[in-house]
């Protein structure tokens, strides 16, 4: 029987095709342990990317975008959230995250309470010019604007419709309801 030091100095690749060959010749009635090893190491990493919906209590003030995965402070100027009657709220990253969320939940890894609009209570954007939230079903949103937000083209929403049209008038864009934006309007506008 080889040495391990002897198995690794005549094997050939990377580090850790080493290692686990060198104890596989070393260690014949150990053949099963780097395989359970490797298998406990992969479910360590694939567990410890986040609960599987992102939903936090409605309470907290961080969060996992459901969309595009980056943790969220629901401060953030450009934040929105969707709140559940169960007491729990998704945290978006940018208005087009969770128009994109809204308009195709069955899109996104979330449980199936929180793809059913029937669940939702509230939901909230920030106004563009005042950063301040708004009901999203109140506000007018502006959609294929020339102006784009920090993450590219977005929708921009707005609590008074005459500064909605302002900005519309000067930038461009078509002004929606939140009923009246479709999940081809998101994916078109993020091309």
């Amino acid at each position: 029987m080889k040495k391990k030091s002897d198995a690794a100095m005549s094997i050939h690749g990377d580090g850790a095709t080493i290692v686990l060959r060198s104890y596989l010749v070393r260690l014949p009635r150990r053949r099963i342990a780097a395989p359970v090893l490797m298998l406990v190491i992969a479910m360590l990493t694939f567990s410890s990317c986040g609960s599987r919906s992102g939903d936090v209590t409605a309470s907290a003030t961080m969060g996992t975008c459901p969309v595009c995965h980056m943790k969220v402070n629901a401060s953030d100027e450009w934040a929105s959230e969707i709140y559940f009657k169960d007491g729990t709220k998704l945290i978006f990253e940018s208005p087009g995250d969770m128009l994109a969320f809204y308009t195709s939940p069955a899109s996104y890894n979330v449980d199936d309470a929180h793809k059913n609009r029937a669940n939702i209570d509230r939901i909230i954007v920030k106004d563009y010019q005042t950063k301040q939230p708004i009901d999203a079903l109140q506000a007018r949103l502006a959609y294929k604007s020339k102006i784009e937000g920090p993450m590219g083209a977005d929708f921009f929403p707005f609590a008074r419709r005459d500064e909605a049209e302002t900005f519309v008038a000067a930038n461009g864009g078509t002004l929606l309801a939140l009923n009246e934006v479709t999940s081809d309007m998101v994916r078109d506008l993020r091309k």
